[in-house]
């Protein structure tokens, strides 16, 4: 398992303000480790630069209402 920048503890209490319940250490334990395939993606995803890079498809809500000229 890759270690996380967030302590078990703090872990555990970021999990308990979310979702208003208490997780014991063997659950959180599972929830680390079931979640632990995306913590890495967004891990990856986080030290791309995408400063130049612009997205493929751009959002123009207009383009349907405009007339074809």
């Amino acid at each position: 398992m890759t270690q996380h920048a967030t302590p078990p503890g703090q872990l555990s209490g970021h999990i308990e303000t979310l979702t208003g319940t208490t997780v014991g250490p063997e659950r959180l334990l599972e929830v680390v480790a079931a979640y632990e395939p995306i913590l890495s993606e967004i891990a990856k995803l986080r030290e791309l630069n995408l400063a130049e890079v612009h997205p493929a498809i751009i959002f123009e809500p207009t383009a349907a209402y405009r007339s074809a000229a």
